[in-house]
């Protein structure tokens, strides 16, 4: 009988052991290994230069991407997913930057590029409108002031250092600014403006933002003058530099206004007139 007993001791005890390891072998394993390796077959950039239209695709199911993209113009897009489709712009070469995430970590960084090339954004005809008022045209600032919900649109003078700088709109989408007889340019928390040096080749295109059309400035665009110290988006602490301005208006004399947002609750308004020779 005793024999017996412990026969069937051992045998309960050997069927939960093995559920045991059952149910331990059935959960994921996070211990400490390799960081999971992306590698080419895992993914693959489709490039449509006809739509500027990309296909982002990660095929490997056990991991998360997370892609980042530089366009020609500086301008950086970051997104996550296996399946995505983006829309870009410009024309040239963009530089991308794949990360993926497993359950042992993160992957190191995987460098690509994809060209863009003879490709012809269409254009609604209020992109079209703003398009044709500053493509091949020279600007300066002609008036400025800011205003704000609950209060009135007041103006400031133009200083002499902003009033002869000068900014001519590229059909191809670059920037040529002439700081005229000094390096100076507004800067409402600088008395007397502010030195700025330009590097690089500074940018602009028309887009559509928020259901507004809007002149997007890269690489240093737009700083005939700086609205004072910008948010914590602004790669520079100037708002203004590389951000979207808002085209409010355009005049029968070219006058374009432009408006952005400032982080204190109040519009900040610039209006460039051309330069008649």
């Amino acid at each position: 009988m005793k024999t017996l007993f412990n026969t069937i001791i051992k045998t309960i005890s050997a069927a939960l052991l093995g559920i045991a390891l059952l149910v331990s072998c059935s959960k994921d394993d996070y211990s400490v290994g390799p960081k999971p390796v992306v590698t080419k077959d895992m993914y693959s950039v489709s490039v449509n230069c006809t739509t500027g239209e990309v296909e982002f695709k990660f095929l490997e199911d056990a991991m998360t991407s997370f892609w980042t993209v530089e366009e020609p113009v500086g301008i950086t897009t970051k997104f996550s997913g296996s399946d995505v489709v983006k829309a870009f712009k410009s024309n040239g070469t963009y530089k991308c930057t794949l990360i993926a995430y497993g359950k042992k970590g993160q992957s190191a960084p995987v460098s690509f590029d994809f060209v863009i090339e003879g490709f012809v954004p269409p254009m609604t005809d209020e992109e079209l409108a703003a398009q044709n008022a500053l493509s091949g045209k020279t600007m300066y600032v002609s008036a400025y002031g800011w205003w704000g919900e609950g209060w009135e649109w007041f103006e400031e003078p133009v200083e002499a250092y902003t009033a002869d700088d000068r900014i001519t709109f590229k059909a191809d989408g670059t920037l040529t600014i002439d700081q005229g007889e000094t390096a100076h340019i507004y800067n409402d928390c600088v008395a007397g403006g502010e030195d700025y040096t330009f590097e690089g080749t500074a940018n602009w295109r028309i887009i559509t933002e928020d259901d507004a059309v809007k002149v997007q400035f890269a690489n240093g665009g737009f700083p005939l003058m700086l609205a004072g110290v910008g948010g914590a988006d602004s790669e520079t602490g100037h708002l203004g530099l590389n951000d979207n301005w808002t085209v409010s208006s355009i005049k029968e004399d070219g006058t374009v206004r432009l408006d952005i947002y400032q982080t204190d609750g109040q519009y900040f308004a610039v209006f460039l007139s051309p330069v008649v020779d």
